[in-house]
């Protein structure tokens, strides 16, 4: 009987320093969470549902304009293939939307028209990129910089001809679309012509015309004449 009792009074104890031990960990765990410094409770939600990171995403729309304008305003004879065609500036619509690739893609033969007419060569360098406005999934930027050009000389084709640059202002409009912030827009803000996106071929248009926010710059004369920067996108 005496061994009875003393089996029961122990499990009786334990039992207590069970919930005793229990009750303590639930404490722990309760001012744990509502503490500021370490909030396990609120880091655990972070894994699962991280906020968004403002800053990566600035960086990531600073350098994804300035990599479409610099190469948006790059080309000239050294990208021509023996088809007459530029590839490699071509490429520049997998930095777009679907639907502004669209309308770059019917504008590319513009510039390989001009560049196999005159074989002017431009490069444009972004000078300064800024963000207007900003969420998680859009944004605008204002971009400003110049392009220059430059032609072989009549007198020896061997030496190049440079004309005076031409400065831009540039709003570009970008969106995000699965993890990749690619350019929806382009407008040039001093032509006061709509954007390069609203932009339509004219049917039957020549291609020594160009129509708004088609890159800036592009020669008028003919290979034996000196070419002169229109004065479209890109001033």
């Amino acid at each position: 009987m005496k061994g009875t009792s003393a089996t029961l009074r122990w499990s009786v104890i334990g039992l207590l320093l069970g919930v005793v031990v229990a009750a303590l960990g639930v404490s722990v765990w309760t001012l744990a969470d509502k503490g500021v410094a370490g909030n396990p409770g609120k880091k655990l939600d972070s894994l699962l549902d991280p906020p968004r990171d403002e800053t990566a995403d600035r960086e990531k729309v600073l350098a994804a304009g300035r990599t479409f304008v610099q190469r948006f305003n790059t080309y000239g004879p050294d990208l021509l293939d023996s088809a007459g065609k530029m590839p490699e500036y071509a490429a520049v619509g997998k930095l777009m939307t679907a639907k502004f690739r669209t309308v770059f893609d019917k504008n590319v033969g513009y510039a390989e028209e001009t560049v196999k007419q005159t074989q002017i060569d431009r490069k444009g360098t972004p000078y300064a990129v800024g963000v207007a406005s900003i969420d998680e999934d859009s944004a605008q930027l204002l971009v400003a910089g110049v392009v220059q050009f430059a032609y072989p000389s009549p007198a020896d084709g061997s030496e190049q001809v440079q004309l005076e640059p031409l400065r831009f202002r540039y709003e570009v409009s970008l969106v995000k679309q699965h993890g990749t912030w690619l350019v929806d827009d382009l407008d040039d803000l001093d032509d006061q012509l709509p954007s390069f996106g609203e932009a339509s071929i004219p049917e039957g248009g020549a291609t020594g015309g160009q129509p708004s926010g088609q890159p800036s710059g592009q020669p008028s004369g003919q290979p034996s004449g000196q070419p002169s920067p229109s004065t479209g996108e890109g001033q």
